[in-house]
């Protein structure tokens, strides 16, 4: 009987040691998997927080359960495994068998790195990230990293400091020039800057009509008057500069200016450089743009081109496209020169096609150049030729006579 006990007692805690062994046994260190593509990395001179993506492949057609341990994390920093998509920090996560033909992660993680608020000093750091069981017992894979902590940028007596790229631009006055500018903000605090900016000429006078705005570097139109900028961190901020059309040639100063509501205040000088640029305008010297013309016979206008841009202006070439069968000629073209703020007075003559129908009809006239056109259009009304009106009275006066003399012929006899 107690034998009979015994061996029951010990036949179940056979069973049961075999069932821990079979479970344990069941698990192995391959089934899940870490991949972390940077492993190695150097923080920005004013870069507080870095994020890096961890990937978790279960291997097995089961699902596991893992625990997440950091190590060897340097004294004062906030190191930690985040959900992808929710700020929540994650210990213990189910990673899930991967979907029949899925080579994806089975679990995707942010592994986020945030500085001291003290700025440790510039070196290289070193931490590692462990993937086990629950409890423990399984390391399934690990990864170690790096993070390197450059020398921060030096100081600004203003607390502010703005750096432009290509702070001087050219081209004619009709142009928008685009700039731009990087505000870092070193005051120590979140704060938001005004932005101003004017405008000087040679002569050191403030010239009037340009128009000078800000808005924000990336993908946002909109026109803005300040820009928030967080704490040992940096703006960027494009300005456009459009000068009024009539504008002389030369250089022009753009001062931009930042201030925020505790008086911290830089400035950038930006250049921009009027070139001459010339513009043709077509008309004629009476300022009318019809003409009377007869059908065969040559009639003229005084084609006026006048220069209204900041440049000058040479070989415009002049041609006209006429309806067919007529022709147009000019006195002269190319014409080799054209100063700005100056005409000319070109003798255009047009010859309308000899079987040319009264009526009215368009001649476009085009003024062509590298840097400007201009075309414009002269109706011209044609009347019949006066010929045959002649010879119309002509033939009446010999049929008369013809006639005439054939009655005074019958009339004989």
């Amino acid at each position: 009987m107690r034998i009979g006990r015994l061996l029951l007692v010990l036949t179940t805690l056979a069973f049961v040691f075999g069932l821990l062994s079979t479970s344990v046994s069941a698990q192995q260190s391959s089934d899940v998997r870490l991949d972390s593509a940077v492993r190695s990395l150097e923080m920005g001179p004013r870069e507080t927080r870095t994020d890096l993506t961890v990937d978790l492949y279960n291997t097995t057609s089961e699902r596991r359960v893992v625990r997440i341990e950091l190590d060897d994390i340097p004294d004062g920093w906030d190191i930690a495994v985040w959900d992808r998509f929710f700020d929540f920090k994650v210990g213990e996560i189910v990673v899930e068998p991967p979907a029949p033909d899925d080579t994806g992660a089975s679990q995707s993680l942010r592994l986020r790195v945030d500085l001291p608020d003290e700025r440790p000093p510039a070196g290289t750091y070193r931490f590692g990230l462990r993937i086990t069981s629950p409890d423990g017992s399984i390391e399934y894979d690990s990864a170690r990293y790096t993070i390197i902590v450059p020398e921060p940028p030096a100081p600004t007596d203003t607390g502010v400091s703005i750096t432009v790229t290509f702070p001087a631009l050219s081209g004619p006055a009709t142009s928008e020039f685009e700039f731009e500018i990087v505000i870092d903000n070193d005051t120590g605090a979140d704060t938001s800057f005004n932005l101003t900016a004017g405008v000087i000429d040679e002569n050191g006078l403030a010239p009037s009509g340009w128009d000078i705005t800000f808005s924000p570097s990336f993908g946002q139109e909109r026109v803005i008057s300040s820009i928030s900028v967080g704490d040992a961190l940096n703006e960027r901020v494009d300005v456009r500069v459009s000068p009024p059309r009539n504008t002389d040639t030369g250089d022009y100063l753009i001062l931009v200016q930042v201030q925020d509501e505790a008086g911290f205040e830089a400035e950038a000088p930006l250049l921009v450089t009027i070139r001459g640029r010339g513009e043709v305008f077509l008309g004629t010297d009476t300022g009318l743009l019809n003409l009377d013309a007869t059908a065969g016979e040559e009639a003229s206008t005084k084609l006026r081109l006048t220069n209204f841009g900041t440049g000058d202006l040479a070989d415009i070439n002049l041609r006209a496209t006429p309806p067919q069968g007529w022709e147009v000629t000019f006195q002269q073209s190319p014409i080799p020169s054209l100063p700005n703020d100056q005409q000319i007075d070109i003798i255009t003559t047009i010859l309308p096609a000899a079987d040319a129908i009264p009526g009215d009809y368009l001649v476009t006239l085009h003024a062509d150049h590298p840097d400007t056109n201009a075309s414009l259009e002269l109706r011209v009304t044609v009347a019949q030729s006066t010929i045959w009106g002649w010879l119309g009275i002509v033939l009446v006066v010999l049929v008369i006579l013809i006639l005439g003399g054939l009655f005074v012929r019958l009339g004989r006899r």
